[in-house]
C-alpha cells in the first residue's frame, strides 16, 4: 500500500502589530523562512490556502511552494491553475472585505473568465467558494487569537 505524501506545514507567527513571520516547512525537510507586512500579505496568503484547499489545487500557490520552488521563485503565475487560481484569489480576496454569496461570486466570475476568451476552471463553484470563505473565516479567527510571539501552523494538503 502507497504512504500518502507528507505535508508542507506552514507556520505563521504574529511578531508584531505589522509584520509576521511566514515559515514553510517541505516534507523533504528543507525551511523558508520570510518576515512579511501583515496588512500586504497575511490576507492574500490566507485566501490562497482556503481556496486551493477547497478547490483540491495542487499546482497553484501553495502546492507549488511545497513540491517545487521557493516563495520568491514562485513569481506571478503566466499559465495552467496557477494563473486561473491568482485570478480567482484577488476577487475573493476584496470580496471578503463584505459579505460573499457564493452563487453569484462564482457565476460572475465564470463570466470573467469567458470574457477572457477562456474556460473557466471546473473547480469554480458555489460549493468551492463557499466552502472557503469557511475555512478563510476560521483561519483568520485562529489568527486573531493567536498572540504576539505564538505561532499558526496550516498543513497543505491539510486532509493529509
Amino acid at each position: 500500500m502507497p504512504t500518502k505524501p507528507e505535508p508542507l506545514s506552514i507556520r505563521l507567527t504574529r511578531l508584531s502589530p505589522t509584520h509576521h513571520r511566514f515559515e514553510a516547512v517541505r516534507p523533504d525537510g528543507r525551511v523558508e523562512m520570510r518576515e512579511l507586512e501583515t496588512r500586504t500579505f497575511l490576507l492574500h496568503d490566507l485566501v490562497h490556502f482556503a481556496l486551493e484547499s477547497e478547490a483540491g489545487l495542487r499546482n497553484s500557490f501553495f502546492g507549488l511552494l511545497g513540491n517545487r520552488g521557493g516563495y520568491d521563485d514562485l513569481g506571478a503565475p503566466t499559465e495552467g491553475e496557477a494563473l486561473a487560481t491568482e485570478r480567482v484569489v484577488g476577487p475573493l480576496q476584496n470580496a471578503l472585505k463584505g459579505q460573499v454569496e457564493p452563487e453569484t461570486f462564482a457565476r460572475q466570475l465564470s463570466a470573467y473568465f469567458r470574457d477572457l476568451g477562456e474556460i473557466p476552471p471546473e473547480w469554480l463553484n458555489a460549493a468551492v467558494i463557499a466552502g472557503a470563505v469557511k475555512r478563510f473565516n476560521a483561519m483568520q479567527g485562529r489568527w486573531k487569537a493567536t498572540r504576539f510571539g505564538e505561532t499558526m501552523e496550516l498543513l497543505f494538503p491539510p486532509e493529509l
